[in-house]
């Protein structure tokens, strides 16, 4: 938990609502519908669940933004949305996180595929620089947050 001087920055529900995973048809469609270029990516996994896994996972990462393993509950709705633009069993989710590495190496992936890349102390930096300025004019922690994740 992101904390300053030993309090946190965010309550807990600031916390909820930024990494809550959105399930009114909107946010479904704007955030979870995939394009022709990434369905050719899932469907690179052989088995159902995952492929089904892998898609959950660039969904998440993409919004809210968090890893599958920062965001393990995952409600059936989305689930259920994802599955049906695979053509797959929403059921063979349920499957998926069996195999840790498997998680892993689907991150790998999908970092090498869509260019997204581990927080090291290079975006540190540039991210310091990036919300210093912000928070000297707003320092609401879940404005930078928003403004981080952005």
């Amino acid at each position: 938990m992101a904390t300053a001087r030993g309090r946190e920055l965010l309550t807990p529900d600031q916390r909820l609502e930024i990494m809550q995973i959105p399930e009114d048809d909107w946010a479904l469609g704007t955030y979870y519908t995939f394009s022709n270029q990434d369905l050719k990516i899932i469907n690179k996994r052989r088995r159902e669940e995952n492929r089904l896994g892998f898609a959950v996972q660039l969904a998440v990462l993409r919004f809210p933004g968090w890893s599958y393993t920062h965001t393990k509950a995952i409600s059936e709705k989305v689930v259920n949305y994802i599955a049906g633009q695979l053509e797959a069993n929403p059921d063979a989710f349920s499957q998926y996180p069996q195999r840790e590495n498997t998680l892993w190496d689907h991150l790998k992936d999908i970092r090498s595929e869509y260019g997204f890349v581990n927080f090291t102390i290079a975006e540190y930096r540039s991210t310091y620089k990036h919300l210093l300025q912000l928070a000297l004019e707003n320092g609401d922690p879940k404005h930078l947050l928003q403004e981080c994740l952005a």
